[in-house]
Parts: C-alpha cells; structure tokens; sequence
C-alpha cells in the first residue's frame, strides 16, 4: 500500500513529465480521445509500476529524466499494441512507421526490428525510439540531455550501423 508521501511524489513526477507522456499518446492514439486515455492509463501504469518497485532509485541521473518516462511509457504502449485485442486501433507496421509495407509483411518488419536491437546497446535503442517516432534532432538532444550536433552525428553512426546490419 503506497503512503501519501509516495503518492505525492509520483503525482509530481507525472506532473513534471506529462509533456513526454501525452506526446507518445497522441502519437498512437489515432485520433481518438478513447484511445488517447487508454494508452495515458496503460502509461501511467507503467510509470507506477516501476515507481512503486524502485521509487526514483531506479533513475541514475545519466539522462533527463523525461527520458527515463519517455522511455517507460514508449515501452508501455507498444506492449499495449502486441496484445491482440489491441490491434484493431493501429496495426505493428503503423507503430513503426513501415508505411512502404503491406501489411502481411508487419509481423516479419517486427521480427526484423527485434533482431536489429539485440545488436544494439540500450544508447542506440532509445535513439531508434526516436528515429521511429520521427523525432527532430532538436526534440532528440533535449530529451537525451546532449547537443543537437551530437544528436545528427549518432543518428547518422546509428543508420549507417542498421545498412550494415540489413545488408548482412
């Protein structure tokens, strides 16, 4: 049972970080206000969930923490989309921006996505999250905490390593 220094706590981190939550939200909601506090809920969730487990022990300080959320909510939604019940709102290929596919061949663009990260450290992950999410270099290096040049330059180091990937 969490106590009410608890439950302040983590009202205000939602409060400092609703920004990054509502921004992955609206990105999938699809329009739709329904879906738009269903993903909120599955988010908050999952903010709780780590928060309740680890209270902010849990965030080193490497990052910003909007990115810590960014993070666990980007998670939370996109498992919300690999149950079944859930995939009539968006289809896999929409959550990852296969636009260039048909849909028969999104469950093989997720394997290939899943094989592609397990080359990848937990840096380059979160830059393909925003990759995926069509992020700005300017949105990139404020959430990760570095410059914008700095942001080009690892996205560039990151696509060139998922060519060479591919090409393998």
């Amino acid at each position: 049972m969490p106590t009410s220094q608890q439950e302040i706590e983590f009202s205000e981190l939602l409060e400092r970080n609703c920004q990054a939550i509502n921004s992955i939200c609206l990105r999938y909601c699809g329009g739709s206000t329904f879906y738009f506090d269903e993903l909120r809920q599955e988010c908050t969730l999952a903010i709780w969930a780590e928060f309740s487990r680890h209270g902010l022990d849990r965030f080193r300080g490497n990052s910003a923490e909007a990115t810590w959320i960014y993070q666990i909510a980007f998670h939370a939604v996109a498992n919300y989309f690999r149950n079944p019940h859930h995939q009539e709102l968006l289809s896999r290929s929409d959550l990852y921006d296969w636009h260039d596919r048909t849909d028969s061949d999104a469950p093989n663009n997720w394997s290939l996505l899943d094989e592609l990260a397990e080359h990848l450290d937990n840096r380059e992950r979160k830059l393909l999250d925003h990759y995926l999410n069509n992020d700005s270099y300017s949105t990139i290096s404020r959430l990760e905490g570095i410059t914008e040049s700095n942001a080009r330059k690892r996205m560039s180091r990151l696509l060139n390593k998922l060519k060479i990937l591919i090409n393998k």
